[in-house]
């Protein structure tokens, strides 16, 4: 696995999918998001050093991003008016497929040998 793959996968992609809601959602909290980017800064640090653990810990944070987004879906998608809130759905459903994505390619063997290197 190449350099450029081990940082999308152990630290870009993990913090894209974590964070991807629409922007007027994410404007109020914007000290939760340097802690969350720096947590998954350090989780990322330890999955490029090769602890298991840190990989069974990122692929059961994308795994429970995946159910929570799944029940966050409907509720918020549309509003108490029956408005659709198109940019949260996309969102929404991007988020989603790229934390199953992770899940399913984390899970691989090529990432688990880089796990023992």
């Amino acid at each position: 696995m190449t350099t450029n793959k081990r940082i999308l996968l152990f630290f870009v992609l993990p913090i894209i999918a974590i964070l991807l809601y629409p922007p007027e959602t994410l404007l109020g909290g914007l000290p939760v998001i340097a802690v969350v980017i720096a947590f998954f800064i350090g989780v990322g640090v330890y999955l490029w050093r090769g602890r298991s653990l840190a990989l069974t810990f990122a692929i059961f944070l994308q795994g429970m991003n995946v159910i929570i987004r799944l029940m966050m879906f409907f509720a918020n998608s549309i509003s108490k008016d029956g408005q659709f809130n198109a940019t949260y759905a996309i969102t929404c459903v991007l988020g989603l497929l790229l934390s199953l994505y992770l899940v399913l390619r984390l899970d691989q063997g090529d990432v688990r040998v880089q796990m023992v290197q």
